[in-house]
Formats: structure tokens, C-alpha cells, sequence
């Protein structure tokens, strides 16, 4: 590959125009001219109004918010586009969410202001050198910008004092100072030349960070329509997958195959990193990581467990899929699954506005409890068991999050509270608040066989007591882990599952045979809260 020079430069833009307005790469008009982002034919249009409304949502309820002044103004920074430590090449672009939420840029290196009394939108975009275009291509000027994401001006970076000024800004709200509530991570204060000329208000910019975590984290009909489109993709993916996966393989090619049929629906990025694991290692619960990578011989006998979702227009899909190599579950491995999507139905059965995904968490632990006490596995009361904390020792993780722009979505604790401060933050709760109607989260119970939580549990005597050990060997060196991971929707009395790939045993194992699976949103399952079906 050849190296180029640095991009961005104080320099004209060596373009003096538009154009045709055909098409900008993943950027396209419809006949009245309206933007929208596809990845081509039979690939999902997004209209890039869904961001103005996004927009328009955020300065309605900050207008609202005492500690907004009359002037305000918000300044984002989008995603920046990084070397590959000391090289010249970069690592994988993606935009930071907040920037993709309120303005679908593709492109790194923007930044973005927004008056809040009457949402008008600037977009900053770099000024390239001309040389830009040899390496990289035409160079878009700001005009393009401007039609191609629906905002109402577009300038370069080097002129946002300029702009700031005209749009009469007084103080500046910033997405930072307030910690991401489940990494309990920060953002980097937008950085410009000048921008000591502004004041910065920081309870001003703590509330815009509250509401805009607010507003991502219930979905209007435009993100549900593309959630529902990324779940549709992996789950053909994975239903190609599972029919490909052999014993003998290298792990990794069920994660290439999943990228690859995912690729050819328009999803050419996945949205965290593929876990592809078989026996033992389905008890690793992020593998696929650097260290872990996908990469060991697949036993014929063994269990698989696929945790792989798609990405769209930023918004990814997170669905996990276990599953046996040779198309029949072995008892032990049957009795695990079971119990597994017994704790799936438990949840999705009472799913509605107002539950606390606390308590959905409790159930879930509880049905498996139930479901391996009556296996064998365990001995005593289950709700002893509870109160011991047996579970966290089988399942170190909380029953799900909320999922868009992040796979570990925003939302998952309500203004005032942090996931670092929950009294149960040993569990990994990252969703531990009421649902609302229109939230999209993921029920994902498990049930692992971790080395060295089973012997801290037999270490300790009240646990140790609760384990039958002979039973426990059966399964421990048969099953490894076992995940089943839905996306839903919170529906008005209930939820719909937007999943829809096989999941009882006798599906699974008709589909590994050879049998017709039909993937459509049609097919997905949906529950009023309190049936039975």
C-alpha cells in the first residue's frame, strides 16, 4: 500500500462545485431530492431526516431546562480518524455515537453546531489538501455536505469561530464532563482554535448529556426499522453459519462466514467482536479477543456458542446462537439449553413498561436455579440458593443491555445513577432501571461452566453444599456454556422479539438436518405481558 501525505491542510479545496446529485458513496437522493443512506440495491434506505428529527427532539427538551441560557449553543466533535501508532495508515474508522445520532456523518474528523432555540444545524467539515485527490479522491465541498446530510449549513473546521459568532452563540454545551454510566468513561472536550472566546456551561452541557442519553435510548421508527433490519441479516448469517460449521475446522471460520454473508446484505462491519466459541471455551464470555482469537480445532461432539451481530448505519444487532456441531444435542447438552431458554421465555413473557430489568435479572437466575435443581445439579432450596448468590457463579453476567449506536447501548441507568454504584454491580447488571415502551434491549441468560467460579463455589462451604458434584463433572466437561441472546422491543403492553433464528432444541436440530428456516419480521415472536404463549 502506498503511503499518502497528511489530509488536512489550510488550503482551497481544489473543487468549485457540486456536481451531479446522484449519489456520494453510501449518501443518495430519492426523485424530491431528499437524502438518504443505503448500501445499495435490496439494502435498507434510512432517510437522513431521522437525524433532523433527532435534532429537533434534543433542543425541545433542553428549551425546557433551567440551566440552558438564552444563546446556547451545542458543539460536537465528531469520531477522529487515528494512526496506526507510528505508521502512516489507520486504524478502522467509526463515527462517535452521538455525532452519528443527532447527524449520520459518515466522514471523521467533523465537527457539528446545533442552536437550541431553534435547532438550526451547522456541519464543519476538513479542509483537504489538494493532493487529497490523488490519494483519496474528489474533494466534496462544504455544499455537498450540506445536501447530502439535510442540515442547514455546512463550513469548514477552520471557520467555526466565524460561525459560532453568526449564529450568536453565548455559552456552549459540550458532551463531556459526565461519564459514559456503564464504562464509566469520558469523552475528550471538543478541541478548536478559539474556542476560549466562548464560555463553556457546564451545567448547561450536564443536562444536555442526561437528555440526549434519554432520547437515544428509546427508539422513534426510523432506528426500530433499522434495528429490525440488522437483526434480519444475522440472523440469516447465522443460520448459514450454523450450517456450515463441521468438526475439525478453525473456530474463526464461522466468524468469516458470518461476515461474509452479513457483507452481502449491505452490512459491511459488524458491531463488536465476533465470539466464536466450541466446548470449553463457550465459559469464555468475551472470547475472541486478541489473546483469545477464534482460532482452536472444533470438536466434533462439542457445543458451539456464536455471539455475532451486524451493523447498519452504525446500529448493530447482538444475537447469540449455541448450538451442537453434529446436529443432535447430547443429554447433558440438552438439559442446559433448556434451561437456558425456559429462563428466555420467563423473561420475554413479562416484559412490558415499568418492569425493572433488576427483577428480570432475579427471574432469570431463579428459572435456571429451578431448571438445574430438577436436573440434578444442584441440592436445597432455590431461594436459599438465591440468597446465597449461587447463580453468579454460573452466570457473571446481567440478563442484558440496552442495545443502537453501542452494542452496550446508552440508557441502561437513569440520570443520577451509574452502573459503578450499584449495590449488584458483582452481577454486571448494565441495564438495572424501568423499561419503556420503544426501548430495544437484549435478554441474553446463560449458563457457564467457569473453572474458577465453580471452585470458589465448592470452596465455600454454604455454596459447596448446594452443588452435586458427580452431577456437576457430567456437565461440566460436556457443555462448556450455553448463551441465548434475543433483541427486543418494549412493545405498549408487552414486547416483540425482533430475533428470529431457530430456538427450541427440535428447531435447531431440524435446521442442522437440512430444513427450511424462513427469516422475516413477520416470523418474530411477540408477547402480551402474562400469556402463555
Amino acid at each position: 500500500m502506498a503511503a499518502h501525505p497528511a489530509k488536512k491542510a489550510k488550503m482551497e479545496n481544489g473543487s468549485s462545485g457540486i456536481g451531479p446529485m446522484v449519489t456520494g458513496g453510501t449518501v443518495s437522493w430519492d426523485r424530491g431530492g431528499e437524502p438518504f443512506f443505503s448500501m445499495g440495491a435490496g439494502t435498507l434506505r434510512v432517510p437522513m431526516a431521522m437525524h433532523a428529527t433527532h435534532r429537533e427532539k434534543l433542543c425541545e427538551v433542553l428549551r425546557k431546562r433551567p440551566e440552558v441560557g438564552a444563546g446556547a449553543v451545542i458543539l460536537l466533535q465528531g469520531g477522529k480518524e487515528a494512526s496506526v501508532y507510528d505508521t502512516d495508515t489507520n486504524w478502522d474508522f467509526k463515527q462517535e455515537s452521538n455525532f452519528q445520532y443527532l447527524f449520520g456523518v459518515k466522514e471523521p474528523d467533523c465537527y457539528a453546531a446545533l442552536r437550541v432555540h431553534d435547532a438550526r444545524a451547522v456541519l464543519f467539515v476538513p479542509r483537504m489538501e489538494k493532493m487529497y485527490q490523488a490519494w483519496c479522491g474528489p474533494i466534496k465541498p462544504p455544499a455537498w455536505f450540506q445536501k447530502a446530510y439535510g442540515v442547514h449549513e455546512a463550513a469548514h473546521t477552520d471557520e467555526i469561530v466565524q460561525t459560532l459568532r453568526e449564529l450568536g452563540a453565548k455559552e456552549l454545551l459540550c458532551v463531556r464532563g459526565s461519564p459514559n454510566r456503564d464504562s464509566g468513561l469520558q469523552l475528550e472536550e471538543p478541541n478548536f482554535d478559539g474556542k476560549d472566546q466562548f464560555g463553556f456551561n457546564q451545567r448547561g452541557s450536564g443536562a444536555l448529556w442526561d437528555e440526549l442519553n434519554e432520547i437515544r435510548s428509546v427508539k422513534d421508527e426510523e432506528e426500530l426499522k433499522i434495528l429490525q433490519w440488522v437483526n434480519d441479516v444475522s440472523a440469516e448469517a447465522h443460520l448459514e453459519t450454523m450450517r456450515a460449521v463441521q468438526g475439525g475446522q478453525r473456530e474463526h471460520l464461522a466468524e468469516a462466514t458470518f461476515k461474509y454473508k452479513a457483507a452481502l446484505r449491505g452490512c459491511f462491519r459488524v458491531g463488536y467482536s465476533c465470539i466464536c466459541g466450541s466446548g470449553r471455551r463457550n465459559a469464555i464470555l468475551h472470547y475472541g479477543h486478541a489473546a483469545e482469537p477464534n482460532s482452536e480445532l472444533v470438536q466434533a461432539g462439542s457445543l458451539r456458542l456464536l455471539d455475532m451481530g451486524a451493523e447498519y448505519h452504525g446500529y448493530s444487532a447482538d444475537v447469540t446462537c449455541s448450538f451442537p456441531v453434529s446436529g443432535r444435542f447430547s443429554r447433558p447438552q440438552r438439559i442446559v439449553y433448556e434451561a437456558v431458554w425456559d429462563a428466555v421465555l420467563a423473561v420475554e413473557r413479562v416484559l412490558q413498561p415499568g418492569v425493572c430489568y433488576k427483577d428480570m435479572h432475579r427471574l432469570a437466575q431463579r428459572t435456571l436455579l429451578e431448571r438445574m435443581t430438577s436436573a440434578g445439579l444442584f441440592v436445597g432450596s432455590v431461594e436459599d440458593m438465591m440468597a446465597a448468590g449461587l447463580m453468579f457463579h454460573f452466570m457473571p453476567h446481567g440478563l442484558g443491555h440496552q442495545l443502537g449506536l453501542d452494542v452496550h447501548d446508552v440508557g441502561g441507568y437513569p440520570p443520577g445513577e451509574f452502573r459503578k454504584d450499584d449495590p449488584s454491580v458483582q452481577e454486571n447488571l448494565r441495564l438495572g432501571r424501568k423499561v419503556k415502551e420503544n426501548m430495544v434491549l437484549t435478554v441474553e441468560p446463560g449458563f457457564y461452566f467457569i473453572d474458577y467460579l465453580i471452585e470458589e463455589a465448592l470452596a465455600d462451604t454454604k455454596k459447596g453444599g448446594f452443588i452435586n458434584q458427580e452431577v456437576l463433572h457430567e456437565f461440566w466437561a460436556d457443555v462448556g456454556g450455553v448463551r441465548i441472546e434475543d433483541d427486543v422491543v418494549i412493545t405498549s403492553n408487552g414486547c416483540r422479539v425482533l430475533t428470529c433464528v431457530p430456538r427450541t432444541v427440535e428447531e435447531i436440530e431440524a435446521v442442522m438436518a437440512g430444513g427450511a428456516w424462513q427469516v422475516s419480521a413477520a416470523c418474530c415472536r411477540s408477547y402480551t405481558a402474562g400469556s402463555k404463549m
